[in-house]
């Protein structure tokens, strides 16, 4: 099985864009966006932006995730993602939390980040 999957990984690594920078949109000033553990809205919520959000790390969409995210899984993680990974769900990392937000709240960001 690992030698199917590690093909997948490394086309998948070479066609996914570098990491890129996103911030919130289309969340009211009351609200906040959820980062999900899995990419579901039912499933649980494990961090939370600011509607105002920018420089959220956005390591790609449905199965499109950059190799820095992917070399950082363990096998179990990648074999999870990869049966998850849905094209309206990005995986991204925000205040010291990495999980799963729905696409459509999610812009690229034209700020300066590191």
């Amino acid at each position: 099985m690992k030698l199917l999957i590690l093909p997948f990984l490394l086309v998948s690594a070479l066609l996914a864009e570098n990491v890129t920078f996103g911030k919130v949109q289309k969340v009211f000033s009351w609200d906040t966006l959820n980062i999900r553990k899995n990419a579901d809205y039912t499933s649980e919520k494990i961090g939370q932006i600011p509607f105002d959000a920018s420089c959220i790390v956005n390591h790609g969409c449905g199965k499109n995730i950059d190799f820095e995210a992917m070399g950082n899984m363990q096998e179990e993680e990648i074999k999870a993602f990869l049966a998850q990974s849905k094209e309206e769900w990005c995986y991204i990392e925000y205040d010291g939390d990495s999980g799963w937000v729905n696409s459509y709240y999610l812009t690229k960001s034209d700020m300066q980040c590191q």
